[in-house]
């Protein structure tokens, strides 16, 4: 997904498989797109969508969705067993049948807040990319996305708009702060423009560089391979509530 209607142009975005989305306008074989799961907006080559009517939307809005779990898994999708299409952890597979394709592999099951680590952390190492959201290149407010998205949960695409959606989740401080937790991060200007994930006490995922664990402290994120503070701590907030399953 890009900001301008041009292979040339910075990539916002990534439409996974089986994603939805609906077209605005068309422009040069480059579609204007806003997708059905977080709203956000951007211009897509139109060879890489596959159109579908009204009444099979309705349909696979019918269907609970279903993600990919493996980091790199396959689509059948002819009956030629050897006809297959890579796709990456977070697809959604659920759409599969609705497009003639067929999806054997594993899905994400029912999740509880110890398993945001486990989740998180399947994103070990995956290079950082401005607009990435598979195991290829993912950014920082992409990670905390795919993963609460692996968890059932909906989250905007952009780190302010996470900021700003989670209205009651406040944690006071850091000693407060549980698995899950979402930390921001602040520049010079007050302007939030970093998220990571808490996964113990004291340590962060986030993706700065690559998707790494650092340790967290009052103060921000320390890295002790140069041994100082690289992004400023600016606010805790909380996604699950007692139940482990709904968003604040």
């Amino acid at each position: 997904m890009r900001d301008e209607a041009s292979h040339k142009s910075e990539q916002i975005s990534q439409l996974l498989y089986g994603e939805l989305c609906f077209i605005m306008k068309e422009e040069d074989g480059w579609c204007y797109v806003r997708t059905d799961f977080d709203n956000y907006e951007g211009w897509i080559d139109a060879k890489q969508l596959s159109p579908i009517s009204e009444a099979t939307y309705q349909e696979t809005k019918k269907v609970l969705p279903r993600y990919a779990s493996d980091m790199v898994d396959y689509v059948q999708i002819s009956d030629k067993e050897y006809d297959l299409l890579p796709i990456c952890i977070g697809a959604t597979v659920s759409n599969a049948p609705f497009m003639g394709h067929l999806f054997s592999g594993e899905v994400q099951r029912k999740v509880l807040r110890k398993n945001v680590v486990e989740i998180a952390l399947r994103y070990l190492n995956t290079p950082y990319s401005w607009g990435g959201k598979s195991p290829f290149g993912i950014d920082s407010p992409a990670l905390v996305q795919m993963v609460y998205k692996l968890m059932g949960i909906t989250l905007p695409r952009e780190v302010v708009s996470q900021y700003e959606i989670i209205e009651s989740g406040d944690v006071a401080t850091l000693e407060d702060a549980e698995v899950g937790d979402l930390l921001f991060f602040n520049d010079n200007m007050g302007r939030i423009i970093h998220v990571g994930l808490l996964i113990q006490s004291g340590y962060i995922i986030h993706a700065y560089g690559k998707v790494r664990v650092d340790r967290i402290t009052p103060e921000g994120i320390f890295d002790e391979d140069i041994q100082e503070i690289t992004h400023n701590l600016y606010a805790i907030k909380r996604i699950l509530d007692d139940d482990e399953k709904k968003i604040r």
